[in-house]
């Protein structure tokens, strides 16, 4: 993934503890598909609007929304420096970069993006009900909250754990979280909010997008 930012594109290897494994292309992690485009196209935001993108990775989808709204202010939290500099860099003002939602000026927010799986994010799942509590906590009224995610593995939520090495690069083992679409409409209208899906094609399959409205 990293090596994206370096004009280098590369496979990066994906190994489950106790599990499978899958090699994957970092190119698909640096551009939008055309089921996110139309999904993030057909969103509208207020001119002086506020969208952020939690696991925001380079920026791609941030680059999308800016495409058609150049006034709003994008936000990006992401445990990567590296990914993070490339932000600043590459994603005009105004836009504000944090490695933590803690770290943001902005507390209330039009548009949150959890993309690219970006349920994973929060780990086991009493981790990521709190993160969706607080999320749906800054959206305005009327806010969307846009979720892709799949559960691969069985029903309800699940968090295996997972490695990566990339060239000389190793993380892990580190905790990702999937979910099924009962275990996220149930948790997002507990929340407040009104819950629809949208079919998605990201590498793997059997992933899904989850748009909810805070009401």
């Amino acid at each position: 993934m990293l090596a994206t930012i370096g004009g280098q594109p590369q496979t990066f290897h994906m190994s489950m503890v106790n599990g499978p494994a899958i090699d994957m292309d970092c190119r698909d992690f640096a551009r939008t598909r055309p089921e996110e485009d139309r999904l993030l196209d057909g969103i509208t935001l207020p001119d002086d609007g506020s969208v952020l993108d939690w696991g925001c990775g380079v920026g791609r989808h941030l680059q999308r929304v800016r495409e058609k709204h150049p006034s709003v202010h994008c936000y990006g939290i992401d445990i990567c420096d590296l990914m993070l500099d490339h932000c600043r860099r590459t994603i005009a003002a105004p836009a504000t970069f944090a490695n933590n939602f803690e770290a943001l000026p902005e507390r209330e927010f039009d548009l949150i993006l959890l993309m690219g799986n970006g349920l994973g994010v929060f780990g086991i799942e009493s981790a990521a009900e709190a993160g969706l509590r607080r999320l749906v906590g800054a959206l305005t009224r009327g806010g969307r909250l846009v979720i892709e995610t799949s559960n691969f593995f069985r029903q309800g939520y699940h968090a295996p754990a997972f490695t990566i090495d990339a060239g000389g690069y190793h993380d892990g083992p580190f905790t990702w979280g999937y979910a099924d679409r009962l275990w996220v409409r149930q948790t997002l209208e507990a929340l407040g909010c009104t819950v629809t899906f949208g079919n998605s094609h990201a590498p793997g399959g059997m992933f899904f997008f989850a748009i909810a409205q805070r009401e």
